[in-house]
């Protein structure tokens, strides 16, 4: 399996508002960028031993909704959710079943995928195309417009996370690195590079500040230590094509397989998981938790759906986006 490609092709795709993908008998596709030999198309993905069927290039058609460009009450939970096809990140009432976007985010916006929140309330998103390379946007609590914009060190980021101290660590899908900023800084500390362990997409960091990393092309997860710049193999079973990564409370560590349809749940240190969600899930990639403890799941193939705590069946489906992507919500999950 794997997804990447050059950003030539990426960066055609998005500017012709294309939305790419494809379907098959192990999953639909996952996004990517593109190239040579084995680089696929942005939205294609491949997965070894699979017969993949092709959708056709259509256009994306902007909602037909009137969004304010402000965050909801300040009080409330907020659910975060990266819609790349139309540049915006949208917001929810996660508590609500099935809800409707309540506002948005357009600024420092430009094919966003990954997002993460801080104990802060601070929202970081790494954008896929922003500035030459990509770029990552960091929005204090209640703003949509970015106070910080970083592009040193981006190469078409993916996952972004961020530690308890606000190090913010990304994994760049276009040269295969994992690259870490201190809080506030612009340019990085260190650069890991990836290459030799897969394709590392989804990015997640634990209440230890270990940064973990799901893997589509290994169908693995890795764990880089706090302080360390040496990716471990976590050893987990039940993996699939792996994509997201997510900490819930007490660092309960869910696994996004849009290979397998499913995420899998493990309990922190373990390698068996202790549940299997597959209710709803069609092409899982990115997931995150709410304080509450309420795990939403993005699946490529338009749709979101959530889950109240320890349920694996859905409660909530959120429809509406053309190619969901990144999770996160505010008040962060107390891991």
């Amino acid at each position: 399996m794997f997804e990447s490609s050059s950003r030539r092709a990426i960066v055609a795709a998005a500017s012709l508002a294309f939305v790419v993908g494809c379907s098959g008998n192990v999953g639909s596709l996952a996004p990517s960028q593109a190239s040579s030999s084995n680089k696929v198309l942005v939205g294609m993905h491949s997965i070894q031993g699979a017969a993949v069927e092709r959708r056709l290039l259509v256009p994306s058609v902007p909602h037909p909704w009137a969004l304010p460009h402000a965050w909801p009450n300040k009080k409330q939970q907020v659910l975060f959710v990266a819609d790349p096809q139309d540049n915006q990140i949208l917001m929810y009432n996660p508590k609500t079943p099935n809800p409707t976007p309540e506002g948005s985010i357009t600024s420092g916006v430009d094919y966003t995928f990954g997002l993460a929140v801080d104990k802060k309330g601070t929202l970081y998103a790494a954008n896929l195309l922003g500035g030459t390379a990509g770029s990552i946007s960091v929005y204090p609590k209640g703003s949509s417009t970015p106070s910080l914009t970083i592009t040193d060190g981006c190469n078409a980021p993916y996952g972004i996370g961020v530690d308890s101290k606000g190090d913010i660590f990304i994994a760049n899908l276009d040269d295969d690195t994992i690259v870490g900023y201190k809080a506030g800084a612009t340019s990085p500390f260190e650069t890991i590079n990836f290459s030799s362990y897969g394709q590392a997409l989804g990015l997640g960091v634990d209440a230890k500040d270990n940064v973990w990393l799901g893997s589509d092309t290994t169908s693995a997860v890795y764990e880089i230590p706090a302080g360390s710049t040496t990716p471990q193999n976590a050893g987990l079973s039940g993996l699939n094509g792996t994509i997201g990564v997510a900490f819930g409370k007490k660092d309960e560590m869910y696994v996004s397989n849009f290979g397998g349809h499913n995420a899998q749940v493990y309990a922190y240190g373990t390698t068996v998981p202790s549940r299997t969600i597959t209710s709803g899930m069609t092409a899982p990639t990115f997931g995150g938790l709410t304080k509450s403890d309420y795990f939403f799941q993005s699946n490529q193939d338009g749709n979101v759906v959530g889950f109240k705590k320890g349920q694996s069946t859905s409660f909530s489906t959120i429809t509406g986006i053309p190619d969901p992507r990144g999770i996160a919500s505010i008040p962060a999950v107390k891991k």
